[in-house]
C-alpha cells in the first residue's frame, strides 16, 4: 500500500460516516455549526489516530460517537433549531419536527444522547455500552427510560402548545 490509497481508504471512510457523525454532534450541541464542525472534525481525527486507516472496524463509528460524546459534553453553546434543511417538508410536518427538536433539547445530556446514538445513528446496545462504560443491560435500560422521558417532554409540548 501507497501514501496515496491510504488517504484514499482515509477519504472513503470519513465519507460513509460524516453525516451521521455530523448530525449526532449537531442535535448534542443544540444546534451550533460551529461547534458542530469543531467537535466532529476532532473527533474524526482522534479516532482516526486510534484505529489504523488501511484496517477499519466496526466500531469505527463507536469509537467516534464516544469522542463525539465526550466533546460535546464540556461545551457551551447555544441551542438553535435550525429549519434551513425543512425545505420541501409540510407543515404539519415542520410543527411535529419542531416539538420533537424541543422535546430533545429538554432532555439531560445522556439521555439525548443515548436516544440518538440508537434511534438516530442505529449503534448496537453493545457499542452505546462501550461509549458510556456501563454493561449492555444497562445501556438498554437507560435508552428505554431515555425515550420514555423523551415521551414526556413531547406530551408535554404537545398539550402545552408548545
Amino acid at each position: 500500500m501507497n501514501g496515496n490509497t491510504d488517504q484514499e481508504e482515509l477519504k472513503n471512510l470519513i465519507a460513509r460516516y460524516e453525516q451521521k457523525v455530523f448530525a449526532l454532534t449537531l442535535y448534542l450541541v443544540g444546534g451550533d455549526r460551529n461547534k458542530t464542525y469543531e467537535i466532529a472534525s476532532s473527533a474524526f481525527a482522534e479516532a482516526i489516530q486510534k484505529n489504523s486507516p488501511a484496517e477499519p472496524t466496526d466500531p469505527f463509528l463507536a469509537n467516534v460517537a464516544a469522542k463525539v460524546i465526550e466533546k460535546s459534553r464540556v461545551v457551551k453553546a447555544m441551542p438553535s433549531l435550525d429549519e434551513i434543511h425543512w425545505i420541501g417538508i409540510a407543515d404539519q410536518e415542520k410543527g411535529m419536527l419542531r416539538i420533537v427538536g424541543q422535546a430533545l433539547q429538554a432532555l439531560s445530556f445522556d439521555e439525548k444522547a443515548l436516544i440518538l446514538l440508537r434511534d438516530q445513528q442505529s449503534l448496537p446496545y453493545g457499542d452505546i455500552a462501550m461509549i458510556f462504560h456501563t454493561d449492555e443491560k444497562s445501556a438498554q435500560a437507560r435508552t428505554i427510560q431515555a425515550r420514555g422521558q423523551l415521551r414526556k417532554q413531547i406530551e408535554g409540548l404537545t398539550h402545552h402548545g408548545g
